[in-house]
């Protein structure tokens, strides 16, 4: 009997020791889910990369057209760093001015006999998703198609996306494009994950808010023969647009659609005072439905919008503790939390990368995270660059030029 009593008391203190991680486990998993119909997807916290929704977010898919952010951001980067002028002028090969008579690949119209300002193309690529637009500005920033997709690259592993697969610059499968505008087979299409979307969309919009003035355009004028024609924007979800919806004002950002990709869509609006960023891989329905990854973003917007609350979990100097250090946090804090959660119930971890909060104990400053969010957060990291090593160079002494001075007027000399 004693020993009956003994296990008793044993499995009701295990039950009380657990209870709390029990409950708030609980509490998080009461969260509902959705079905996005999309074979991935994701959403997040532009500014904090705090995670809301993940699905299929490690696993590697073709992006099509998604593949243009990286390319434009090159471009912007070049434009920022003067490299030239979005006044200067391009003319296409006739490959190019080419590829803009098949109405499949999503282009305005371009002739060979027309230089065309790398403003008017950077818009083209942007918002009707031009291909020949952007091998054209890929040219003028790195001289080559495949010069330019080693830049890529190498962008992509010093964000820390170290298996991407890029092999043009564009999104269209090789098979499209001529021999000398790819990397990789001829049947290659660029591949990444959401997450590794999720990581190029916050470096992109950390740097280059503004890049959003030109996604948020519903409209394209573009000089074609002598005139301006304009174009609708293929992203559908901006305002006046048909999947538009009043109170989700969606300011870009990307459309990405081949055989292989499906139809995706990458998404951005601001939302409670902070931006949110939606991403829909290959979204599921007939093939006839054109609006489909639309109507899978509204989805994925409405299920954070219903279920989540923006709030303040921690005021500035509002102590916290982490491996039993105190730490003062040095400003509020704001993070998605489901609707009525008790933010007392989270807990808090020195972030593995370089997301999170600054607080500080004892004089050192580290950065906080919160370690039990429903999804957790962005892999994401600053980019890694390797410094540049001068190797400092040894001055002469007076003394020695001197000496060297003479020696060099005896030799003239004699």
């Amino acid at each position: 009997m004693r020993d009956f009593c003994k296990k008793i008391m044993l499995v009701l203190s295990v039950v009380i020791l657990t209870l709390p991680i029990f409950s708030t486990t609980v509490q998080a998993e009461t969260t509902p889910t959705v079905d996005i119909q999309a074979k991935a997807g994701l959403a997040f916290d532009e500014k904090t990369g705090q995670v809301l929704y993940s699905q299929n977010a490690d696993q590697k898919m073709a992006i099509g057209s998604i593949t243009k952010i990286v390319t434009l951001y090159l471009v912007t980067k070049a434009l920022k760093e003067n490299r030239f002028t979005d006044q200067d002028t391009i003319v296409p090969t006739k490959e190019q001015a080419d590829m803009t008579k098949d109405l499949g690949l999503s282009n305005v119209e371009l002739s060979v006999d027309q230089a065309y300002s790398v403003k008017d193309l950077y818009n083209a690529a942007w918002i009707v998703s031009s291909n020949s637009a952007a091998m054209m500005l890929a040219d003028k920033v790195s001289g080559s198609q495949k010069a330019f997709i080693k830049l890529m690259r190498k962008t992509l592993k010093e964000w820390g996306i170290k298996d991407a697969e890029i092999y043009n610059v564009s999104g269209l499968n090789n098979s499209d494009l001529k021999d000398d505008s790819y990397l990789g087979n001829s049947d290659s299409e660029n591949k990444l994950s959401p997450n590794d979307i999720g990581i190029i969309v916050k470096h992109v919009l950390d740097k280059y808010p503004e890049i959003l003035q030109t996604t948020s355009q519903s409209k394209l004028s573009f000089p074609v023969n002598g005139e301006v024609k304009t174009y609708d924007s293929v992203n559908l979800m901006l305002k006046g647009a048909r999947d538009y919806q009043e109170g989700f004002e969606f300011d870009g950002l990307k459309t990405g659609t081949t055989k292989q990709a499906g139809e995706s869509f990458v998404g951005t609006l601001p939302l409670e005072n902070t931006r949110i960023v939606t991403i829909v891989m290959n979204a599921q329905g007939e093939k006839s439905d054109v609006d489909k990854r639309f109507r899978s973003t509204q989805k994925l917007i409405h299920y954070v919008k219903d279920n989540f609350e923006h709030k303040e979990v921690l005021q500035k100097d509002q102590k916290v503790t982490v491996n039993k250090k105190e730490y003062k946090v040095n400003q509020s804090v704001y993070l998605w939390v489901p609707k009525n959660f008790n933010v007392e119930n989270l807990s808090y971890n020195e972030s593995s990368n370089d997301l999170g909060f600054t607080a500080t104990h004892k004089k050192q400053t580290v950065k906080l995270i919160a370690a039990n969010t429903a999804s957790g957060y962005l892999p994401f990291k600053k980019a890694d660059v390797k410094k540049v090593i001068h190797k400092k160079t040894s001055q002469k002494s007076w003394w020695d030029s001197i000496v060297e001075f003479f020696n060099n007027l005896f030799n003239r000399l004699f």
